[in-house]
């Protein structure tokens, strides 16, 4: 995904707690525990069962400011279903003033939700994802005009 800003400013967007948590759908709750560690609660309806997962993120690598890994683990307090999800995200400079942003996931869950199927959890991240990437690009865009 295109950015539109240079790439440290990308990256110090996304460590910004407060402004990557405004760009995740589902976002409740979200608490820096220090540098490289984030606790929150995200609202997320898979198929026919909604919940609210408590999670724990932790920043494995950085490599700023072009790569992070990111673990995400949590339970959904109603099904007690786990995830673990592990992030890469990389951002590539294309000019001075835009950046090129990519990210690969890789998801696993266990519990009730995990019993809907692996296509309709697929697709509920797809759309958590796309929507991410739509508002990041506009908070940057938005940031960029200030």
């Amino acid at each position: 995904m295109d950015l539109g800003v240079p790439i440290d400013k990308a990256w110090n967007f996304l460590l910004d707690v407060n402004k990557f948590s405004a760009c995740m759908p589902g976002i409740e709750e979200l608490k820096k525990i220090n540098d490289t560690t984030l606790e929150g609660t995200l609202a997320a309806t898979v198929g026919p069962i909604s919940g609210k997962f408590n999670f724990r993120s932790v920043i494995l690598e950085s490599k700023p400011p072009e790569q992070m890994v990111v673990r995400t683990e949590g339970m959904d307090s109603v099904t007690k279903s786990t995830v673990k999800a592990d992030m890469t995200v990389a951002l590539q400079k294309l000019s001075e003033g835009n950046t090129q942003m990519d990210y690969e996931t890789d998801v696993k869950i266990d519990g009730r939700l995990a019993i809907l199927g692996d296509m309709i959890l697929r697709a509920t991240a797809a759309l958590i994802l796309e929507e991410f990437s739509r508002r990041l690009k506009k908070a940057l865009t938005d940031t960029r005009t200030a």
